[in-house]
């Protein structure tokens, strides 16, 4: 059982690319509802595990179990992608205004800006690395 928690948990960070019309902060709380629903069905697959459990009782917690799990995986990996893209876009907007300074500014003159989009990178890439527990 640790295991299978282990591994989901692997899952969530390193879910793969998948199309999402929802807003991370949906996508975040449908990842966490679909997390408590496969935690559910973990814990129901344990409750079935009886002497008397009949081998279509087993498969069927077990199916369940399955259906959770994909649902969990979905979720968990259009947060994954909505993490990876805040840290895209936190660099292509840094990176963007590096290449805005024109050539006879003075640095001192986006010094400011440039803190702001360094510090948006270094917001994102924290947000990340928080997640995979670094």
């Amino acid at each position: 059982m640790r295991r299978t928690a282990g591994v989901l948990v692997g899952l969530i960070l390193l879910g793969t690319a998948a199309c999402s019309s929802e807003t991370p902060e949906e996508n975040t709380a449908q990842a966490c509802s679909a997390a408590e629903e496969l935690s559910t069905a973990l814990d129901n697959f344990d409750t079935t595990l009886t002497p008397d459990a009949t081998v279509a009782e087993v498969q069927s917690a077990r199916d369940e179990v399955r259906q959770a799990w994909q649902a969990f995986d979905s979720a968990a990996s259009d947060v994954a992608q909505d993490r990876g893209q805040a840290l895209d876009d936190a660099w292509e907007s840094f990176n963007g205004a590096v290449n805005d300074i024109e050539g006879d500014a003075t640095v001192s003159e986006a010094v400011d800006s440039l803190k702001d989009d360094a510090t948006a990178v270094k917001d994102a890439r924290d947000s990340i690395t928080e997640e995979l527990g670094c």
